[in-house]
């Protein structure tokens, strides 16, 4: 390229003397429109067009204003070859400066470009697994990635149900606790300014004593309690300030009683469990406390649960849907890959507990099961523990046959149903009985439902009937309406509104006694159309659903009783149904499940795997938000696949073999068994639908849907192989008792045997003393023959002696002077010798016989 010197300043031509352009400080530019979604209060966003100190224009303003008109008539690869050769006569430092220039015009971050609604709206296209991906880009995309609200999206897409009032209901009790924790704080801390204060008057102290040579105990114990204590939940997250770390985590208060001394512990130090929370003792004290030390004040115990909960801008607390997802992806994996335990009830340590005789129903939810036997009690479980929740529920004269609980705190309630034709309240926590109604059916009651404004029973005396669970007056909206065409059957204090308008003129023609309200829990209507026994009722909003013996389902409408449907297809006896409202699924006597189209009565599927009657079922489709147009769609186009392959000669005219074989939900043409269905085969649903159903056959099936729509098995649960991985059965009343008795019985037996054997011993022993008392008599009988011997020779000798008269000096001899005259002896001298020895010692001495005589 051409250069030409300037004569003025010696530079080349595209190196002109640069002018900054005279702007005001105070201009502003287009307001209107931003690609930033920071405030402009921000001090680090580009929208803030403050004067910089060194007098230039922030970097964002980008203007030609100083570019020679020559320049900007090159063309591109001109000026871009113009721009290098430049580039060139500079230092790296400062190519290495204007790189950094440029670098925010190379790279644009959407993320901190645009609006996060923008954002939030592509994210939500992509599947789970890239979100996660796209959270290691950068810390701004993992937060957007991350958002609550977005995995709340993902969750529902996914066909998953959320209890909105329960999650309300969490929150608001998690907020509630959150504050009480916050006064407990505050009350502590002003115990903490107070103490302050004493150890600052104590410093000021002059301390001469040397037994007062430390700060007192209460003051030492005191300030070990206040190290730093963190609880980072999220080791990716940047680290906060104290004032900002429950923005990120939750500590929540569970016990406020004392926790155990832990003198020296290092207050960083926490025990982390394998769950999603971390524990923390209330006694925390710093790592400069000696051992002996007693702890002084001790705070509640804090529990922190890391991913559940995080907080909005308003620093209130919310669920943390990512975390929800998270663990119910995790449950889901579970099922698919069959991963459960089995345990039984009662724990194996307390087989006392269980039940007399068979169980009929049961109802589990949560932490608790309830469960109803023929013994004619009711028991509460807790499934942590295996254990039974205080006494049994006696109240019944016959079995329990059905039973429905709500544990939560507005209703604390379990109702329970009979063969003795009552149905009896309890209240949950405490097992107190509230009420009874009876005779509430003229046979066995078989099963009920109850929502919050209804309790509906149904019984082998072919009816159904409905009662209000709450004081009713005329008007109200879920007062039953009476005199319809083809409705239910109600009693004469239930009244006839309809040819009354408004809620003033049903306030200005009825008279008190017809205003007065229904007492809880009165029959205000019965439901008269099956041909045998109703085995099984579900309640779907304003609507209900009932099984019967007769083989068929009937849908009625709950304030009406008009019936609005009837399901045939079952060719015996129907034991139990359930109703979401889109599809009705059943179990039957003929050992099949099928799923109906409530609306045009069509069966889209019939699932065949049990042996044996199939007694329970429980269902979920994973209907995604606003898919019934959807489902009807579908179902649509399954009709004109069949039609066209009909035409074509496709699908065989004769139906006989499709009747057989019936259809477990195929979209095949050649499965196809009813046209004009709003359901497509196998009911829809999302890929997580799942039914799971319980038979005499002593097994449970987990079913699964697959690619093409049909049900098929994806696990089969045993009764033998759970009740042994469980342990083994345990064992009946009558068997503990009668093994109890036997082991009684051993034990005495045990005794008895040992008994005699000391008894044998001591009679050898008592033998043994006898045949000494003998030897000792015998030895005694000697030793007195030896005497009287020894007597008579010395006799003997004193007679010779006299017989032979005086001595030779005339003296008499020194035995005449020794000894007395002896008298006469007799022979029983001995004898009264002996006996007088005996008298005067009744019991004979031991004689050593190697003394002798």
């Amino acid at each position: 390229m051409a250069q030409y010197q300037n004569p003025a300043d010696h530079r080349p031509y595209y190196q002109p003397r640069f002018v900054p352009s005279k702007v005001d400080p105070l201009l502003k530019i287009d307001e209107g429109y931003s690609e930033d979604t920071r405030s402009q209060d921000d001090p680090d966003s580009p929208m803030r067009l403050d004067t910089l100190s060194d007098g230039n224009l922030p970097q964002s303003w980008s203007s030609t204003a100083g570019v020679p008109h020559q320049i900007m008539m090159l063309t591109e690869a001109e000026r871009s070859n113009f721009v290098y050769s430049i580039l060139r006569t500079l230092r790296t430092s400062s190519i290495s400066a204007i790189v950094d220039r440029l670098r925010p015009l190379l790279h644009i971050d959407p993320i901190t470009v645009l609006p996060p609604e923008i954002t939030s709206d592509v994210f939500s296209y992509l599947t789970p697994a890239t979100l996660l991906e796209a959270s290691r880009v950068s810390r701004a995309w993992r937060e957007r990635a991350l958002d609550s609200r977005l995995w709340k999206q993902k969750f529902r897409s996914e066909g998953w149900g959320l209890d909105m009032d329960a999650i309300r209901r969490f929150e608001q009790e998690y907020s509630h606790k959150r504050k009480t924790r916050s006064r407990q704080a505050d009350a502590n801390g002003e115990q903490s300014r107070q103490k302050k204060r004493a150890r600052a008057d104590v410093d000021h102290l002059t301390v001469t004593d040397t037994s007062r040579s430390h700060p007192p105990h209460d003051l030492q114990s005191w300030n070990k309690q206040h190290g730093e204590v963190e609880a980072d939940g999220d080791r990716d997250l940047p680290r906060q300030d104290s004032a900002n770390d429950e923005d990120m985590f939750d500590a929540q208060t569970v016990e406020a009683g004392p926790a155990p001394s832990r003198s020296g512990a290092d207050p960083r130090t926490a025990s982390k469990s394998k769950g999603s929370s971390v524990e923390f003792d209330g006694d925390l004290t710093s790592s400069q406390s000696t051992e002996g030390s007693q702890s002084g004040p001790r705070f509640p115990k804090l529990e922190v649960e890391q991913s559940l909960i995080k907080y909005d801008n308003s620093n209130n607390p919310q669920i943390n849907y990512n975390h929800v997802y998270k663990q119910k992806r995790k449950l889901e994996e579970n099922w698919e890959s069959g991963s459960y335990q089995s345990f039984q009830l009662p724990h194996r340590d307390y087989p006392q507990e269980a039940h007399r005789e068979c169980v009929y129903t049961i109802q589990y939810d949560g932490n608790y099961l309830v469960s109803g036997s023929r013994d004619k009690t009711l028991r509460k479980w807790n499934l942590e523990t295996q254990r039974l929740i205080g006494k049994p529920l006696v109240g019944h004269n016959a079995s329990v046959l059905c039973l429905q609980f709500d544990q939560s705190e507005d209703e604390d309630i379990i109702i329970s149903g009979s063969s003795d034709t009552d149905v009896i309240l309890w209240q949950f926590s405490t097992g107190k009985l509230i009420q009874k109604i009876a005779h509430a059916h003229d046979e066995s009651v078989l099963n009920l439902k109850f929502d919050s404004r209804y309790l509906v029973t149904c019984s082998k005396d072919k009816t159904i009937k409905i009662w209000n669970r709450h004081e009713m007056r005329p008007g109200d909206r879920d007062y039953p309406i009476k005199g319809i065409e083809g409705g239910g059957t109600c009693p004469a204090y239930i009244l006839d509104l309809r040819e009354m308008g408004s809620a003033l003129e049903i306030e200005r023609l009825l008279t008190a006694e017809e205003k007065a309200p229904l007492p809880p829990y009165s029959s205000i209507m019965t439901l008269e159309s099956h041909n045998a026994a109703v085995n099984a009722i579900h309640i779907y909003e304003d609507q209900l659903v009932s099984a019967s013996g007769d083989r068929h389902v009937h849908l009625w409408n709950i304030h009406t009783g008009v019936r609005t449907s009837v399901c045939r297809g079952h060719t015996k006896g129907i034991a139990c149904v359930q109703y979401d409202g889109k599809r009705i699924v059943s179990g039957s006597n003929d050992n099949t499940i099928r799923i109906f189209d409530p609306f045009t009565q069509a069966e889209v599927a019939c699932l065949k795997g049990h042996t044996r009657l199939v007694r329970t079922i429980q269902s979920a489709f994973g209907d995604l938000p606003g898919k019934r147009e959807e489902l009807e769609a579908e179902a649509g186009d399954v009709d004109d696949r069949f039609r066209k392959a009909y035409r074509a000669g496709k699908v065989p005219k004769d139906t006989s073999a499709r009747t057989r074989y019936r259809n477990p939900g195929s979209a095949d043409p050649k499965d196809i068994m009813a046209l004009g269905a709003k359901l497509p085969p196998g009911g829809g649903g999302s890929r997580w639908g799942r039914i799971v159903s319980g038979s005499y056959d002593e097994t449970i099936i987990i079913w699964k849907k697959l690619a093409d729509g049909r049900w098929a098995k994806a696990h089969v649960l045993r009764q033998e192989e759970a009740l042994r991985a469980a342990g083994g059965p345990l064992q009946s009343a009558s068997d503990l008792a009668g093994q109890q008795h036997a082991q009684a019985l051993t034990a005495a037996r045990t005794q008895l045997a040992h008994d005699q054997a000391q008894l044998r011993q001591l009679q050898h022993q008592n033998q043994q003393i006898r045949q000494n008392q003998q030897s000792l008599q015998d030895l005694q009988n000697r030793i007195d023959q030896i005497q009287q011997r020894a007597t008579g020779a010395q006799a003997s000798q004193m007679d010779q002696q006299l017989s032979a008269g005086p001595s030779r000096n005339g003296t008499p001899h020194a035995l005449n002077t020794a000894y007395p005259p002896l008298q006469p002896t007799h022979n029983n001298a001995p004898q009264q010798q002996q006996q007088q020895r005996t008298q005067a010692e009744p019991e004979p001495i031991p004689v050593n016989v190697d003394s002798g005589p």
